[in-house]
C-alpha cells in the first residue's frame, strides 16, 4: 500500500511546488554572530555521571540557526583543559577553508584559556551539525545541530507529498519550524580512556552503555532470557566460532570473541579490557526526550504535519531509526532536497543526516526508535513523539531492539533510489582516479585510508593549509586541480572489515558505484566496459558522506565522484571515531594550482 501510494503521487506530481512563505530568522546587521563556550564538567546523560563537554553549559550544543546567504561567525571559547577544535560537518567553506575547524589541517589547536572566530558564508540550506575534531571529543559530547534556512526562491519537492494548497501550506509551515533530533552513542568513560584500553589490549572495544536521542537516554540491562532472544542468527554464527554460548549481560559479543574475530590476524590481550566494558551493566532511570507536536499548529483537513532532522552523531555504531506506527516522507538528506521517499525506517550512519515529515491524525504518545543494526552489539535508544492530548497507549514498533524489521512489509529508506531534487548532474568524464586500498595497519585498533596511518601528531603540526606541498606523493595525501572532476575507489582488501562512513571536508561527492571483489580495473570507465550494471552516471546519490560496502568474508570497493570547485586542504575519513582516531585519514590538497591566501590573524594564531 505504502509503495503504491508513492508511485502516485509521482505520477501525479512532476513539477515543483513553492509557496515561498518560508519564515525565516528576522535579518541581522552584519554577520549572524554565535559564542560557543567548552567546559568539561560532570554530566549524566544516561543517569550515570561521568566527565564530559558541555556547550554553553548544555549537552548537546544549542541550535545554530541561520539564513542561507548570511556571513556567520562563530567564537569559540576553550574553558577545557585539554586542546579543541570545531568542524561544520557539511558545510562548504568557499573561500574561508581556515575555518574547517581540523588541527593540522586548516587550524592550529584551541588551546585552554584560548579562544577562536570561525568565519564562513552560509552558502547552502539544509540540516547540518557542528563538532569536535580534536582526538575523541566527540565522543565525549562536543556537538549540537545546525540549520540553515533555504531562500525564499529555492525550489522544493514537496508537490511530489501532496497537491492540495492546504496541505502544502502546512507541509511548508511545518518545514519552517523543523524540530532536529541528535541521535548518538553513549559510554559511561571518557574518550581518552577508552583510547588507553583499546592500546593497552590491542583491539577495539565496540560495547556501548546507552543509546541517546537529544543528549538523553538511560541504561537499559535486559533479563538473559531478552538478550537470548533477540541475538540474532550472525551473532549466534559469530560466538560459536569463538567457543562462546551468549552475549555478554550488556549484549555485546565477548571481549574473546571479539579479539578472535574482529581482531583476527593481529595480536591481542583481552585481559586488558576491564570487565565493566563489556560484563557489569548497571541499569540507570536517566531522562526521556518529548518531541511535543500541538494539534492544529500546521494542519490541513485531516491532520496536523510535524517535521523532523535526525542527525547521526554516533562515534561507532550504525542504527535504524523509526517512529512507531508513523510513516515517514524524507524530503532532504545531508541538507539537500530529494524525491521523496515514503518509508518506515532509516539506517543512519555516522555524520548523516535525514528530514522527514510526519502526518499525524490521531492524537496519543509514539514511541521513536533507534537501534544498532551491528552485530558486536544490541543495544537501543527511546523517545517519544507527544501529539495532542495524548494519553499513555502501547504502539506497534516497525523495528525491534536489533534494528530489524518486525513485519515483511516494513519499507526502508532505498540509498540506490535517491535523486537530487531538482536534479544535480555527475560529469560523465574525469581527470583523476584515486584507488584507496583500507584497512588495519599493525594493530586490530588502527586503520589507514590507503596502507598507511595518519599519525595523531598531524594535530600538532603546522596546518597543511598554511604550508601546501604541490609535489607530494604519498598514502596520505591527494593534490588535485581546480575544476577537476575527480574518482576515489575505496577498497576493502582485508576482511572482515565493518562499513566505513567516509565523509570528504567541504563539497559533496556523488556515489556511482559499488561492487564485491577486487577493484582490478584503472578507472571507472574501464570497469564499466565489464559490469556496467555495478554503476550509476544517470542520477546517482549526491552526498557529503557514504558508507562503503561491508566486507565480512571477501573484498569490496564503492565508487565516488566529485568536482574541485573549492581551492583549500580538505580532511578525507572515516567517521568512526576509534578509526579516525587510529589513523584512518587523509588530506586532499584540492585546487593547488589556485591556492587560497590565508589572513595574517590565521596564520599567526596562538592561542
Amino acid at each position: 500500500m505504502l509503495r503504491k501510494l508513492v508511485s502516485g503521487l509521482a505520477l501525479a506530481a512532476v513539477l515543483p511546488f513553492s509557496l515561498g512563505l518560508t519564515p525565516r530568522l528576522a535579518p541581522v546587521v552584519g554577520p549572524r554572530r554565535f559564542h560557543l563556550t567548552l567546559t568539561w564538567e560532570k554530566y549524566a546523560p544516561n543517569g550515570i555521571s561521568r566527565d564530559m563537554i558541555l556547550i554553553n553549559g548544555q549537552f548537546p550544543g544549542p541550535l545554530l540557526e541561520i539564513n542561507e546567504g548570511e556571513d556567520v561567525w562563530v567564537t569559540v571559547e576553550n574553558h577545557m583543559p585539554y586542546n579543541t577544535t570545531m568542524h561544520y560537518h557539511g558545510i562548504e567553506m568557499k573561500g574561508t577553508p581556515y575555518s574547517d575547524g581540523v588541527p593540522g589541517v586548516s587550524q592550529r589547536e584551541i588551546h585552554p584559556g584560548g579562544s577562536f572566530l570561525y568565519k564562513w558564508k552560509a552558502t547552502q540550506y539544509g540540516e547540518y551539525w557542528y563538532h569536535a575534531h580534536h582526538r575523541g571529543q566527540l565522543d565525549d559530547g562536543q556537538y549540537g545541530p545546525l540549520i540553515i534556512h533555504p531562500k525564499r526562491s529555492t525550489p522544493t519537492p514537496f508537490g511530489l507529498i501532496a497537491k492540495d494548497p492546504k496541505t502544502l501550506f502546512a507541509i511548508k509551515k511545518a518545514v519552517a519550524k523543523v524540530k532536529p533530533l541528535i541521535l548518538s552513542d553513549w559510554r559511561n568513560i571518557d574518550s581518552d580512556e577508552v583510547y588507553g584500553i583499546e592500546s593497552a589490549a590491542n583491539m577495539e572495544v565496540p560495547c556501548y552503555d546507552s543509546l541517546l536521542i537529544n543528549g538523553k537516554g538511560k541504561v537499559n540491562c535486559w533479563s538473559p532470557e531478552k538478550i537470548a532472544a533477540t541475538t540474532s542468527p550472525a551473532q549466534k554464527q559469530l560466538l560459536k566460532i569463538g567457543n562462546a554460548t551468549s552475549l555478554t549481560p550488556k549484549a555485546c559479543l565477548p571481549k574473546e570473541v571479539d579479539a578472535k574475530i574482529i581482531a583476527a590476524g593481529f595480536p591481542t590481550d583481552p585481559s586488558k579490557v576491564p570487565d565493566a566494558i563489556y560484563d557489569v551493566c548497571t541499569p540507570s532511570e536517566g531522562s526521556n526526550e518529548v518531541v511535543k507536536v500541538k494539534k492544529g499548529e500546521c494542519s490541513d483537513e485531516r491532520g496536523t504535519w510535524v517535521a523532523l532532522d535526525i542527525i547521526g552523531a554516533y562515534s561507532t555504531v550504525t542504527t535504524v531509526f523509526s517512529i512507531d506506527q508513523l510513516s515517514l516522507w524524507v524530503y532532504a538528506v545531508d541538507g539537500e532536497y530529494i524525491e521523496p521517499q515514503l518509508v518506515n525506517a532509516i539506517t543512519v550512519s555516522n555524520g548523516e543526516r535525514y528530514s522527514f515529515l510526519v502526518h499525524l491524525t490521531n492524537p496519543g504518545l509514539y514511541t521513536i526508535r533507534h537501534a544498532s543494526n551491528l552485530v558486536v552489539q544490541t543495544i537501543s535508544g527511546q523517545a517519544t513523539l507527544a501529539y495532542g492530548q495524548a494519553t499513555n497507549q502501547t504502539t506497534t514498533p516497525y523495528i525491534d531492539d536489533s534494528g530489524h524489521n518486525t513485519t515483511a512489509d516494513v519499507v526502508f529508506y532505498n540509498l540506490k533510489a535517491q535523486k537530487a531534487y531538482p536534479p544535480y548532474p555527475v560529469s560523465q568524464e574525469v581527470d583523476q582516479t584515486f584507488i584507496l586500498n583500507m584497512g588495519n595497519t599493525n594493530a586490530a585498533w588502527k586503520w589507514s585510508m590507503n596502507g598507511t596511518e595518519e599519525p595523531l601528531s598531524l594535530d600538532d603540526a603546522t596546518p597543511i593549509l598554511f604550508n601546501p606541498q604541490p609535489n607530494l606523493t604519498n598514502n596520505l595525501t591527494i593534490t588535485t586541480l581546480l575544476d577537476q572532476w575527480i574518482d576515489l575507489i575505496f577498497v576493502a582488501v582485508r576482511f572482515p572489515q565493518p562499513p566505513h562512513p567516509i565523509h570528504k571536508h567541504n563539497n559533496k561527492m556523488w556515489l556511482i558505484g559499488s561492487g564485491q571483489g577486487l577493484f582490478k580495473w584503472s578507472s571507472v570507465a574501464e570497469a564499466m566496459k565489464e559490469v556496467p550494471q555495478s554503476f550509476n552516471l544517470v542520477n546517482p546519490p549526491r552526498r557529503d558522506g557514504f558508507s562503503t560496502v561491508d566486507a565480512p568474508r571477501y573484498s569490496t570497493w564503492t565508487a565516488v565522484r566529485y568536482h574541485v570547485t573549492d581551492p583549500g586542504a580538505w580532511m578525507l575519513h572515516c567517521h568512526i571515531q576509534t578509526h579516525l582516531i587510529g589513523g584512518m585519514a587523509m588530506v586532499i590538497q584540492d585546487g593547488i594550482d589556485h591556492w587560497p591566501k590565508v589572513p595574517p590573524k590565521y596564520l599567526n594564531y596562538a592561542a
